[in-house]
Order: C-alpha cells, then structure tokens, then sequence
C-alpha cells in the first residue's frame, strides 16, 4: 500500500511555476500537438470503434513517446517513464504530468486511490520533492478538435493556476480514403483490436 508523505507545505506559485517551466513550453506544446496529430492520422478512422476511453490512452501513449525522447538528456530534466506513466521532473520544483483537461479546466482522472493522493499533491513513494502540474489538452464538445492546451496545478478538485500553451490548437483535418491515399500510411505505435490490415492505394493516373 502507498505510503504519502504530507503534502507539500507550499506549493509554487504560478509565477514561480513559469520560472521552471519557461525553457519547456514550446516542447510541451509540440508534444501535445504531435501526439494528436497522430490520432488523427493513424487511428481516426476508427473512432466507431475506439471510444474516449482508448482514444485518451492512446493520445497520452504518443505524447508520452514524443516527451520522452524530447526531455531526456536535458540538463536539469529527469523524464520517468513508469507504470502506464511519465513523470518529468523540471528541477527541484515542478513534476510534470499528461493529462487530458475537462471543459472546466480541471484534469481528467480516473478516481483511484493513487490519482486522488497524486491530485491532493501528496508525494508518494520514489517520486521527487516538486508541486505536481499537468500539461494538459481539451477537446471540443464533439470530442473531434483540441481546442485549448494548458500547464493546469490542481489541489483536489480546485484549479490553482493555470498557464496556456503557444501555438495554434491542432485541428481536425479531412483525411482521405484508406483507398484513395497517395502514399501507404506510416506505421502506428498502436493498432486497435481486431483492426484488419490496410489495403493498399490505388495507383494515382497518369495523365496523358
């Protein structure tokens, strides 16, 4: 059984919070960005299958990816990939999670005993001393459009701070026929259940 610690006695500020985070937005953002982008691309066509529950693992799993090859080795980052987990640790300050946002701005949790220790910023075992922020993404009400991206720090079921991603919100593109692409489709890191295989394009016509 987890054993926590107290709490942090005081949690950083928003400012302070900046400060840390500031030399990692844009790579935060491009994490978010890239991880959706290949959502859309790879396993969109397969949303009647896929619910939001999938869709969320499998849009954390390829933001996760991209995190983790893009903060490891950097001087003063510690990314941690753990048990259906990435933990990156920014200095001594700030742990850092994925996580998708609901409309209210608050992170989307499932209500385990870890999860609500974690949201109650309680340190647990092996994790480093640091007010715990989420890098999060919500979507639109048809679930089709990130629509904003945000650094969020929760207490329990209250926004502290938050601090918006740069950038444009990854947007939802018309994507063409598995029949009728160009070019065979790059390979997945993940392939939905019972999925059958992709046939190939058809040969684009040459004119004469």
């Amino acid at each position: 059984m987890l054993s926590p610690t107290a709490p942090n006695e005081s949690l950083l500020t928003r400012v302070q919070a900046l400060a840390f985070l500031q030399p990692y937005l844009e790579i935060l953002n491009r994490c978010i960005d890239d991880g959706w982008s290949a959502w859309r691309t790879h396993y969109a066509h397969r949303s009647h299958v896929l619910d939001g529950r999938p869709r969320a693992a499998i849009v954390y799993a390829e933001i996760a990816h991209r995190a983790l090859g893009a903060f490891q080795g950097l001087e003063g980052v510690k990314a941690v990939p753990g048990r259906g987990s990435l933990m990156i640790y920014i200095g001594e300050g700030v742990t850092l999670r994925f996580k998708k946002m609901r409309h209210d701005g608050r992170c989307s949790n499932i209500k385990t005993v870890t999860q609500l220790k974690l949201l109650a910023q309680l340190k647990l075992p092996g994790m480093v001393d640091g007010t715990l922020v989420h890098a999060g993404y919500q979507l639109d009400s048809l679930q089709q459009n990130v629509v904003r991206k945000a650094i969020v720090c929760q207490l329990n079921q209250r926004v502290l701070w938050d601090i918006e991603l740069a950038g444009v919100p990854a947007e939802m593109v018309a994507m063409p026929p598995v029949e009728s692409a160009g070019h065979p489709p790059i390979e997945p890191r993940f392939v939905a259940k019972g999925a059958q295989a992709q046939q190939p394009a058809k040969a684009v016509e040459k004119r004469g």
